[in-house]
């Protein structure tokens, strides 16, 4: 098959697959079928905020038991910024893809608050996240640093202009991005900025000597949230460390309207119950203002 020249090609012979696979979906394991209605439910017009514009799938991978999936929100094609979000621990194409999906559009929606004048997002589940247990191990990002940075290449190839990109990694993914950023490793992958949220902690190697990351060192940005105790007992089990690169709040800026992000889950909000806690992808969270500023290229707030 001939490589696309374009993401709308790639993402045509996605869909010409997924419809494909919808075909014969009762012939399909349950995982995979679980993934499958996951793609459709995100893709489906009205399935989120009639704000967030439609969705592309790059890939949706039943190859293996557990599936694996890349939707996009926004054109990557045209985009001026490009930001690859990534989960951590038990965030799966099976059982969180329309979820995931929806956080990507929730990012969108902020990068074009804080002026970015294109963004596009995408939502990288791709690769097997560890459990609970198994996130005390670098086996899962072993397994998923070769298909990451496969896709990064492939972004670097259909856009040879070079728009500002970035990556966003919660829990677990932080390591995943830290080792596919590193200089000294078979990858190598570049990027302009990081920002890592609740991070289970990164290889000791490369919290010590961040220079071998391809960022710029003044564009690598890491939060904790308060009462995140699943992120610290990852790096107190695993030995990961964080990356000590400069700190962002997820705290509240009431002036502006935003509020704090509290323990370690992306979306905790509850429509309709503005006494529901936040997480640090929710909007209306000074969190989110600030990914979304530091993968536009931008100081955060705090």
């Amino acid at each position: 098959m001939t490589p696309a020249t374009h993401y709308a090609g790639l993402s045509a012979m996605a869909h010409q697959r997924f419809e494909a696979l919808c075909a014969i979906r009762g012939h399909l394991r349950g995982t995979h079928r679980q993934a499958l209605d996951g793609t459709a439910h995100a893709l489906r017009r009205g399935s989120m905020d009639p704000a967030i514009p439609s969705r592309h799938l790059l890939f949706l991978d039943l190859s293996a038991r557990e599936p694996l999936a890349a939707i996009a929100v926004g054109d990557l094609d045209t985009a001026s910024h490009v930001t690859f979000q990534l989960s951590g621990t038990g965030i799966r194409a099976r059982n969180a893809l329309w979820g995931s999906v929806r956080e990507a559009g929730q990012l969108y929606l902020e990068q074009l608050r804080v002026g970015a004048p294109a963004p596009a997002v995408v939502a990288w589940l791709g690769y097997r996240t560890p459990n609970l247990a198994s996130a005390l191990l670098n086996i899962a990002a072993r397994r998923g640093i070769s298909r990451l940075a496969e896709d990064l290449s492939t972004f670097a190839r259909l856009r040879p202009d070079r728009p500002h990109l970035a990556i966003e990694a919660h829990s677990y993914a932080a390591s995943l991005a830290a080792q596919v950023l590193d200089a000294q490793s078979d990858f190598g992958a570049q990027v302009q900025a990081l920002a890592m949220i609740g991070s289970a902690g990164i290889p000791r190697i490369l919290s010590r000597t961040p220079d071998r990351l391809n960022i710029p060192k003044q564009n690598i940005y890491e939060a904790i949230a308060h009462g995140d105790y699943l992120a610290m007992l990852g790096r107190a089990f695993s030995g990961r460390q964080l990356l000590n690169g400069h700190a962002f709040s997820v705290g509240a800026m009431p002036e502006l309207g935003l509020y704090a992000a509290r323990g370690h889950n992306t979306s905790r909000f509850m429509d309709g119950n503005l006494d529901s806690p936040r997480g640090y992808r929710d909007p209306d969270t000074l969190s989110l203002r600030n990914i979304a500023l530091i993968t536009t290229g931008q100081q955060p707030l705090a």
